[in-house]
């Protein structure tokens, strides 16, 4: 598993477990809620944006893998 991936797997999971904290401090506070809600939805996009960054990068990858296997 690429480096990239497991960024994107710990903001993902970081992003989920938020979650259940922001209905939690619902009763608390509205502002700390939706800051809470915007920070998951953030770390859900940076997720996001390594796993098309791992995906692209591994299809780089076994495209010169196969242009050097034709030239063998």
């Amino acid at each position: 598993m690429g480096k990239f991936l497991k960024i994107a797997i710990f903001c993902m999971a970081a992003a989920v477990l938020l979650l259940p904290a922001a209905l939690l401090l619902r009763g608390v506070s509205e502002n700390l809620t939706l800051a809470v809600l915007i920070l998951s939805m953030i770390l859900e996009l940076i997720g996001l944006v390594f796993v098309v960054i791992s995906i692209l990068k591994r299809r780089k990858e076994s495209n010169n893998y196969d242009k050097a296997s034709e030239t063998n």
